[in-house]
């Protein structure tokens, strides 16, 4: 961020000044002032122990201080601020990003950005591809990948890391480890341990390296670490901004008095962020579905203190310190982990009305309930992935394929759209890779339900049909690079005659 040579007063007696890459304004340091980082401040002092605590307990703030409420800390790109020279800097991201028939399918759709409409038809003869309205990439994604590749170009010589997995894709995230970024910890949260030391890369971190901030942001307890060690990271923030609409609906709803119910998965990274920044302003807890929102009801609805206190016990370790269900359960919005199914949160939003106005009574159920909050915050781009989708299903078609990493949560919403339409012809892969032949295809089995001993896992499935011809419908989760839909979709033009599949030159010139 740019450097503004100004005090900020945080709370009686206590100042911030935010500095690019620890320099020191000439005006400041003449005056007798010293910038260190605020881990060697620490062990260079003797302060009260109350003291370090209001330090840290606002350190948070230090990167952010010149935002006001309704600042987005990385807005969107526009069209023509797009650095699209990123997607080309070799033959392998070319290979990876690169894709002539979906760029095709998107100039035609583009008029239509914010709305699903007719999925696309590619006919190559022997085999015809449906492909939605909308798929792959969203914008969260696209400006978090341009950050982390111009990052790198702008830094030879440096250190820089990614704080976890930049976006929820294998090869992105392998490309960009090849081309020098490294990653402080799992998606996880599981430190990375450096090869050459045996410790931590978080141990050896120092205010001469970089950390990009990933599209899904970062709790508040990472970016702590990060300040403390002089590291600057509101330049190198690439949290899309509409997880951070989540985090401010969560603050708005807090300081009107609710209680914060995030419907979203724990370990998830996102889930993790908006619960980091939530339970600064209210009591929050994470539910997972409609079975945990269920479990809820019943714990709204105990009549005693001591059943509810039991009743609860299943999220203690999700809710928020001191979170007292006696009391924090009697005003509740709900904010969302941004890629699950709109449907799903609806009707989770529906039956806590139905349980409130069970417990309160119809008339005050806007006093109890945050009306607003009804779906408010998903991603408008996993919307239209979604309904995108939902346009196709009506199709006859012989396989669906989902493609996206293993840890894709919006990748598995819509596989769950395609198996609850197509139920065994529906697959869930990474890549071509993972089409053994015609007849085999190797699934991903997501771990969503904790009963099933497959999940996690990959299971060998039956793939097409032997017939004279197929219909294929392929789509991408807003990971998903063009270019492996495109390898896709030659792996399987790959198993019939030439003579017999169009080309793609042929294939484009129909595309309306």
């Amino acid at each position: 961020m740019g450097r503004e040579e100004r005090l900020v007063s945080i709370e009686e007696g206590l100042f911030f000044v935010a500095l690019d890459d620890m320099e020191l304004p000439p005006d400041m340091a003449e005056g007798g002032w010293l910038a260190t980082s605020l881990r060697e401040f620490y062990k260079e002092t003797k302060l009260p122990e109350l003291c370090v605590a209001r330090l840290r307990a606002n350190a948070i703030r230090v990167p952010y201080l010149y935002l006001n409420a309704n600042d987005y800390i990385y807005r969107f790109r526009a069209e023509k601020e797009r650095n699209r020279k990123v997607y080309q800097v070799d033959d392998t991201s070319v290979a990876l990003y690169h894709s002539a028939l979906c760029d095709a399918i998107k100039a035609v759709k583009r008029a239509k950005e914010r709305s699903a409409t007719s999925p696309a038809r590619l006919d190559f003869g022997a085999a015809e591809y449906l492909l939605p309205s909308h798929f792959g990439f969203c914008l969260g994604v696209q400006n978090a990948i341009e950050r982390a590749y111009e990052t790198l170009a702008a830094n030879p010589g440096k250190r820089v890391f990614m704080l976890s997995e930049l976006i929820h894709n294998p090869f992105v995230n392998q490309d960009l480890q090849e081309r020098g970024l490294k990653y402080l910890q799992s998606d996880k949260g599981v430190p990375v341990i450096e090869e050459a030391t045996g410790l931590p890369y978080w141990e050896g971190l120092s205010d001469q390296d970089i950390v990009i901030i990933p599209a899904f942001g970062a709790r508040d307890e990472d970016k702590l670490r990060l300040i403390e060690r002089g590291l600057p990271i509101r330049q190198y923030d690439a949290t899309c901004m509409l997880v951070e609409k989540v985090w401010k609906a969560a603050r708005r709803y807090g300081q009107q008095g609710y209680t914060i119910v995030i419907h979203g998965k724990a370990e998830h990274e996102e889930t993790k962020a908006t619960f980091s920044n939530s339970a600064k302003y209210a009591p929050s807890v994470v539910i997972r579905d409609m079975k945990e929102a269920a479990q809820l009801g019943e714990v709204i609805l105990a009549e005693t203190k001591e059943d509810k206190q039991r009743l609860f016990a299943p999220f203690v370790s999700r809710a928020s310190v001191g979170f007292d269900p006696s009391k924090d359960l009697d005003r509740l919005a709900l904010v969302n982990q941004t890629t699950l199914l709109r449907n799903e949160t609806l009707k989770i939003i529906a039956y806590l009305e139905e349980t409130l106005t069970a417990a309160y009574g119809e008339a005050h159920i806007t006093e109890h309930l945050a009306m607003s909050s009804k779906g408010d915050t998903l991603c408008y781009a996993t919307q239209v992935n979604q309904d995108a989708l939902a346009k196709a299903l009506d199709e006859d078609i012989d396989a669906a394929i989902v493609v996206g990493g293993k840890n894709s949560s919006n990748t598995f919403q819509l596989f769950r759209l395609c198996q609850e339409r197509f139920g065994d012809r529906a697959f869930y892969i990474q890549s071509e890779g993972n089409i053994r032949s015609k007849s085999e295809v190797e699934h991903f089995i997501f771990p969503y339900d904790p009963k099933n001993p497959k999940q996690g896992g990959m299971e060998t499935r039956p793939f097409l049909p032997e017939k004279e011809r197929v219909r294929v419908l392929v789509t991408g989760g807003a990971s998903c690079p063009d270019g492996i839909l495109q390898q896709i979709i030659a792996r399987i033009n790959g198993f019939f005659p030439e003579d017999r599949v169009r080309s793609v030159e042929s294939v484009l010139a129909e595309i309306e």
